[in-house]
């Protein structure tokens, strides 16, 4: 059985435990096995950090690192937040000699040196580059058929994506869910930032930017849309609600992970992929075809 070492990150641990129990459980169909971290922190977030102290952002991450080259596995994150950092960090301490000496001097403060004896995945690149469409595809038991998908692969995965995708026209996550046996669908600003993090900055250039993604999703005529990051599904789940009462709309489009998606595809209930945390549910179209 194929083992990672799971990283899922402060807001999947906080509050969307349902998108960690839904990866486990598709995983462990897919005969993927995931080892935890333990005494590990904050990857840490990769814009601030970096801006208030870059040597600080090496070491934590590199700390998180070690922790996984303890284990052994590749590292597997859920978050293109963490990602963004931690493969980063990794490729970087990898390559440069003198950057990776200082980090390793911090770290022996606390009985750590980074060695560099693993890799960093996002759940897209280990799905779509280790374990294949074609495997994903045969392990479904309730194709979505008439499902139409639109995705957002989100600003920080593009680091990572630039290693097995086009980050031009990325296909990647699109053929894992065509796999699924769902439509994906196309969109104009299928590749525009979410932006999650200019809402604590501006919050009305936060919401028109959900409003322009959503009212794109409409046009499309788009089911539901998938994500593989917990921000952007937060802007895009909580958002829709908060601009939808700012804006006098009326948008219900469903927003779920990349792996809650597959589960449904695989037989597993919305119960299973704690759908019922949503703040937008999912439609009946796509809860009856996903149990046919």
């Amino acid at each position: 059985m194929t083992a990672y070492t799971l990283f899922p990150g402060c807001l999947i641990s906080l509050r969307f435990p349902q998108f960690e129990v839904a990866t486990i459980k598709v995983l462990k169909k897919l005969g993927v096995e995931l080892k935890q971290l333990e005494d590990i922190t904050c990857c840490p977030e990769p814009l601030s950090m970096q801006m208030l102290n870059l040597k600080s952002w090496y070491t934590i991450a590199a700390r998180n690192i070690c922790a996984a080259e303890r284990v052994g596995n590749d590292l597997l994150t859920l978050c293109n937040g963490c990602n963004t950092t931690l493969f980063r960090v990794n490729r970087d301490l990898k390559i440069n000699k003198e950057l990776r000496d200082v980090v390793n001097k911090i770290l022996k403060e606390v009985g750590k040196k980074f060695e560099g004896k693993i890799e960093v995945k996002s759940i897209l690149r280990v799905l779509y580059e280790d374990i294949e469409p074609d495997l994903i595809r045969k392990h479904v038991e309730s194709p979505l058929h008439g499902i139409k998908v639109a995705v957002h692969y989100g600003c920080h995965i593009f680091d990572e994506l630039k290693e097995y995708d086009d980050i031009k026209n990325p296909k990647s996550l699109k053929h894992i869910i065509t796999a699924l046996g769902a439509d994906v669908v196309s969109y104009k600003s299928e590749t525009l930032c979410c932006a999650a993090f200019a809402r604590s900055i501006d919050e009305d250039i936060s919401i028109k930017a959900v409003d322009e993604k959503l009212s794109d999703l409409i046009d499309a005529g788009a089911d539901c849309l998938v994500v593989i990051c917990p921000y952007c599904f937060l802007q895009y789940d909580l958002g829709q609600i908060v601009m939808n009462r700012k804006l006098k709309k009326g948008f219900r489009i469903p927003v779920l992970y990349l792996t809650q998606l597959m589960g449904l595809a695989f037989g597993f209930t919305p119960y299973d992929m704690g759908l019922e945390f949503h703040k937008v549910k999912p439609t009946r179209n796509l809860l009856m075809t996903s149990n046919k």
